[in-house]
């Protein structure tokens, strides 16, 4: 039987086909993509709904599963692969006219599928173009938080896996930033936050947006408001006009001056959920607790023992309040697993965190309002509030962590007294909240352990001294003074609810104004945030990558406030807040600078550092000495922390408790001095005796050494005291011992005197020497 011939050498691949037969099948798959193109823009074309319309007015007839839109074969078959087949109201109304190539406002209720609604149009508008690696970035996907951009992320490798179209991540808090800048030219979607991306915009060589085909911004509201304002308008100057914007949130802007600065063109607003008779999802259960403040942590305590076997997600104000519940409840053992997440963690750690949440089925999660944007986390069951909402839209997004899609959620929020206004507002917002009462009998105080532990572990008190400032500072900081009235608070029942005996010293510069002199809105924004929302940690270990660049930028104001804050309560050693804080911010005083700050210690008699101004050195210039400054003189302070007068730490207590008086601690006092000096006389001289010894030692040491000859391997003898030199060579056999000692004692002798002798008598002694040797 014959065999069959063999592919000529050079004529075929690895897979052993021929070249022509490769050629071919990538012609036909080209033409078969250039064939599903075609029929894709034709059938869009077709089905194209009116400008300003609902397309879910069109009723039944409207698609409702992915397989039923205009969309290629690859992208159908990544969203079944995925688990995504049926389309909800969000993607129904907005995915018609975003597949058109319209510009999108789009709002609908957390949880109801916004990701895939703009991803979908970005993928196919790049497929449809045919784009590849030598185009350069087609599509930019914008989140305000690293989390949020992680999970677009991961959305879009599985919906785009059988695309050649390539994506990647920009996050801040990477170490990899060279290697990014080496491939992101090279990418065609890039999901970033605003500070990452502008980085990458001002140092990567060659990096161009020019060709940029979609722009995406994810939680548009927070991206537009004044936290990113500079990074944004900085960003977008760099991109081209003539683009696609999706602009995507649960709470969407209609701001004619934000739309301006997108450059929309006849923008789709499509909120599916305005006419709803609620605002949240329908399956959650909102629910409020009335809670004074000093019992808050008692009730949180209370009520995590009470849901063991629940997945819980609880929200604090700032990043120190959630450090200091963490590290607290963790060393209380309340049961279950707990977790925090926060601005200040590495990005690693917050990735950590994210996994080991999610995993879990019962586990505890302490975060800020980083958690509260778009994150996706599987079956919460109870989401709470210990610190109430800055506002409705940051109440619903925090909610909405909960009863995402079709499932169902509960939430509780911990209200003061005086923000009992919230319920108002939430009501007028097509909220429904019932207030409800805790069960007094399950309340359990842990005010007590804590002291125990902060009397143990001085970081741990350290941790809730920073809570107790940061929670009061935030509240200081919010606009609605109606709702957020510091003055209103019992600050020491707050302060003893967290374990510390006494309240950290805190002072408002002018308490009737709602905002300082100097500080303007974007100010106090930037502040809150960095402390409760975009903060970092990574060092930049400690403030966010967006803030740190909108610092970085030029804003030189930011930056020096963020110093001093930072260098101020960064004392550990402290027991309430550092003393150099009140000598930083009262240079302020005359300029207005009322952010809550610590209160200064009070002058009394003697107390001349407390009355001293202090003095600026710039390290650039040299030293000088200032003839006219105050002498500075060292303050004793009694177990109260009163400043004491001058020599009375001299003073000593009698038995029957009475101090002495002024006159008898002076006199003591100068006899005491007056013993010092002579002792110190008696010390010196008892110095100048021991090192007369030593070198009186030292030089008969010195003499002795001189005094004694030593002989060399060879036979020579030397002199010490001369620099001459006598040679004597022996002959002598091992049986003349006796005549070889008594030589050795003329050499001696004569090496001895021979400074001294003449040169006929050395003549002489060397005779006697030759004649004594024969």
């Amino acid at each position: 039987m014959a065999r069959p011939p063999r592919p000529s050498k050079g004529r075929g691949n690895q897979n052993g086909k021929p070249k022509n037969f490769t050629t071919k099948a990538r012609k036909e798959k080209r033409q078969h993509e250039v064939q599903e193109i075609e029929s894709l823009e034709a059938r869009i074309e077709a089905e194209k709904p009116e400008c300003g319309s609902n397309p879910l007015a069109a009723g039944s007839a409207l698609a409702k599963l992915f397989s039923e839109l205009p969309v290629s074969e690859r992208t159908k078959r990544g969203l079944a692969e995925g688990g995504f087949t049926r389309m909800t109201t969000i993607q129904r109304a907005s995915l018609p006219h975003a597949l058109c190539g319209r510009d999108i406002l789009g709002a609908a209720k957390t949880g109801s599928g916004k990701t895939l609604a703009f991803l979908i149009p970005v993928i196919e508008k790049l497929y449809r173009l045919r784009w590849s690696s030598v185009d350069g970035v087609g599509a930019i996907i914008i989140s305000p938080t690293r989390e949020l951009a992680l999970q677009i992320f991961e959305v879009l490798r599985k919906v785009g896996k059988h695309h050649t179209i390539s994506g990647g991540l920009l996050i801040g808090g990477r170490k990899d930033v060279d290697m990014e800048k080496e491939r992101v030219n090279a990418l065609n979607i890039l999901v970033c936050t605003p500070g990452r991306l502008l980085q990458h915009m001002d140092e990567t060589p060659l990096f161009d947006c020019s060709q940029l085909q979609v722009l995406v911004l994810d939680e548009a509201d927070r991206i537009l408001d004044m936290g990113f304002s500079k990074s944004l308008n900085a960003i977008l100057s760099q991109l081209p006009i003539k683009r696609q914007t999706l602009l995507f949130s649960a709470t969407q802007t209609q701001s004619v001056q934000d739309l301006a600065r997108l450059s929309l063109k006849d923008p789709e607003y499509i909120a599916v959920h305005a006419e709803s008779a609620v605002a949240t999802p329908a399956r959650l259960q909102q629910t409020a607790i009335i809670v004074p403040l000093k019992q808050k942590l008692d009730m949180l305590w209370s009520f995590i023992k009470s849901h063991l076997n629940s997945k819980i997600l609880v929200f604090l104000s700032s990043c120190k309040q959630v450090k200091f519940v963490y590290e607290s409840f963790k060393k209380l053992h309340p049961g279950v697993p707990v977790r925090c997440l926060h601005g200040r963690m590495k990005q690693t750690q917050r990735l950590l965190v994210l996994y080991k949440y999610t995993e879990e089925q019962h586990s505890v999660l302490f975060a800020t309002d980083i958690a509260s944007r778009g994150l996706d986390f599987p079956s919460i069951d109870w989401v709470v509030q210990v610190d109430c909402a800055e506002d409705v839209p940051s109440y619903i997004h925090r909610v909405g962590r909960t009863a995402r899609f079709t499932a169902g959620g509960r939430s509780v929020a911990f209200l003061m007294p005086s923000e009992l206004k919230m319920l108002t507002q939430l009501q007028a917002a097509k909220i429904p909240i019932k207030v409800i009462k805790a069960n007094e009998s399950k309340l359990r105080s842990i005010s007590g352990p804590l002291a125990g532990l902060l009397s143990k572990d001085p970081d741990l008190k350290y941790m809730a001294q920073r809570a107790f400032v940061t929670y009061l500072r935030s509240i200081h900081l919010r606009s609605d003074k109606e709702l957020f009235d510091v003055s209103k608070l019992p600050i020491e029942e707050f302060s003893v609810s967290l374990g510390l005996p006494t309240a950290p010293g805190i002072r408002f510069l002018k308490r009737g104004g709602n905002k300082p002199k100097n500080m303007g809105s974007e100010l106090e924004k930037e502040l809150e945030e960095r402390e409760g929302i975009f903060s970092e940690d990574d060092s930049a270990d400690d403030g966010d990558e967006e803030l740190l660049q909108k610092v970085a930028n030029g804003n030189s104001k930011i930056k020096k406030y963020h110093s001093k804050l930072d260098e101020c309560v960064d004392d550990k050693d402290a027991d309430i807040a550092s003393p150099v804080y009140d000598k930083l911010i009262s240079k302020n005083d005359d300029e207005g600078d009322n952010l809550f700050l610590t209160q200064k210690r009070s002058v009394e008699d003697g107390d001349t550092e407390a009355m001293s101004l202090a003095t600026r050195v710039s390290k650039k210039k040299k030293l000088k000495i200032n003839v006219n400054k105050p002498v500075g003189q060292r303050v004793v302070f009694d177990e109260e922390g009163k400043a004491m007068a001058p020599l009375a730490a001299f003073a000593n207590r009698k038995a029957g408790g009475v101090q002495e008086n002024q006159t008898t601690v002076e006199e003591r006092y100068n006899k005491l001095k007056e013993e010092m000096k002579q002792q110190d006389k008696e010390d010196k001289l008892l110095l100048k005796q021991r090192l007369r010894e030593k070198r009186t030692k030292e030089r008969r040491k010195t003499k002795r050494d001189a005094a004694s000859g030593s002989e060399s391997e060879d036979g020579v003898v030397y002199d010490t005291k001369k620099s001459k030199k006598v040679y004597f060579h022996s002959d002598s056999s091992d049986d003349d011992m006796s005549n070889d000692n008594e030589t050795k004692k003329m050499i001696n002798y004569a090496n001895s005197k021979t400074g001294s002798l003449s040169i006929a008598e050395q003549e002489s002694l060397a005779l006697k020497l030759l004649g004594s040797k024969q």
